[in-house]
């Protein structure tokens, strides 16, 4: 096989969808892939234990976590990294420096250079802590439990269609509307008070694939409640009541 790296999300954050991640990167692995999990959209409930995964690589942010925007995190084992050139070049990242030539530091230094994201940094971990604090386990049976609850609610309603209803160990549901555009669903929401992410989701080319335009996304966390769950079903109710 030509494939050299083989990059799969643990959780869609257009649809919701959770695939079988752990036999695909099994699979990549024996074909001689670097291998790369995106988890984005996993990594506030659930994080899978990449030292039994075939993994080389786990990318995730900073912004879906509960931490701070503008940083992520790529984790990646020492022979994988290794295996990376340094793109960024800054402070503290080589041994010696000639007009010739560099010679790089140790990891993780040679690929961190310059002055970093401190502030971030120490943000992202306190998010992790507090995570840690409340368990993963105990986050992601509530949100996944207001999932199955925003799913089969509006799954009832005329006119509209839930992606992936079914996905387990998930906090997104994702929903397109009958002759309806998101963006207006997602501005009678918001008079409501209720906020939704409308539009592609950054993966036009999945949707364009299902043979789907925009959608409209809720995405729960570990505040949010079955009541408002009730409020988000009932503004899409109203929503689809005014504009069809």
């Amino acid at each position: 096989p030509r494939t050299r790296v083989f990059a799969v999300t643990a959780c869609a954050n257009a649809t919701g969808e959770r695939p079988p991640f752990e036999a695909m990167l099994t699979l990549a692995r024996e074909a001689g892939a670097l291998t790369v999990l995106d988890a984005a959209q996993a990594v506030s409930h659930e994080v899978p234990d990449v030292s039994v995964l075939d993994c080389d690589f786990i990318a995730f942010s900073g912004h879906k976590m509960y931490g701070p925007m503008g940083i992520g995190v790529l984790a990646g084992r020492r022979a994988a990294l290794e295996r990376l050139v340094p793109m960024r070049l800054g402070g503290d990242m080589v041994q010696w420096v000639t007009l010739e030539r560099a010679e790089f530091a140790d990891l993780p230094a040679r690929l961190e250079g310059g002055t970093p994201n401190v502030a971030g940094a120490v943000g992202i971990a306190v998010a992790a802590d507090y995570i840690d604090a409340i368990g993963r386990g105990a986050i992601d049976a509530h949100v996944t439990a207001l999932r199955a609850h925003a799913a089969e609610s509006l799954g009832r309603l005329d006119g509209i269609t839930v992606l992936a209803p079914h996905a387990a160990a998930s906090a997104i549901v994702s929903f397109v509307a009958q002759d309806v555009h998101p963006h207006d669903i997602g501005t009678l929401l918001d008079e409501q008070g209720v906020a939704v992410r409308t539009g592609h989701h950054c993966a036009q080319p999945l949707l364009d694939h299902l043979g789907l335009g925009p959608t409209t996304r809720a995405s729960f966390a570990i505040y949010n409640t079955h009541d408002e769950v009730e409020r988000l079903v009932a503004g899409v109710a109203r929503a689809m009541k005014v504009l069809r």
